[in-house]
C-alpha cells in the first residue's frame, strides 16, 4: 500500500480543481464539498465495501446533478442518504 504524503490533499484539489475546469464545471464545486464526499468514499470503503466509494461519489454527483443544484447542503443531503444505505448494508450484513 502507499503511503499518504502530507501534500496529498493539497494535490488532490489541484488535480481535481483542473478536472472541473475541462469538465466546465465551476472549481468552488471542489471546494465546497472535497471534505463531504473524502468522508463519505472513506466510509463506504471502511463499513461497507472498498470498491464501491468511488462509484457511490459518483451517484452522489448524478443525484445532485439531477436536482440542478450544487451548493454543499443538497451534496450533505445526498451524502446522508449514503450513509443511511452503509447502515442498512451493515445491519443486513450482521
Amino acid at each position: 500500500m502507499s503511503e499518504k504524503k502530507p501534500d496529498d490533499l493539497r494535490r488532490a484539489q489541484e488535480f481535481l480543481t483542473l478536472v472541473a475546469e475541462n469538465l466546465e464545471i465551476s472549481p468552488s464545486v471542489i471546494e465546497q464539498n472535497m471534505p463531504y464526499l473524502l468522508g463519505m468514499t472513506k466510509h463506504v470503503a471502511h463499513d461497507a465495501v472498498r470498491p464501491a466509494a468511488p462509484l457511490a461519489a459518483f451517484l452522489v454527483g448524478l443525484a445532485v446533478g439531477r436536482a440542478g443544484e450544487a451548493a454543499p447542503d443538497e451534496v450533505k443531503a445526498r451524502i446522508a442518504q449514503v450513509e443511511r444505505a452503509i447502515e442498512e448494508y451493515a445491519d443486513g450484513q450482521a
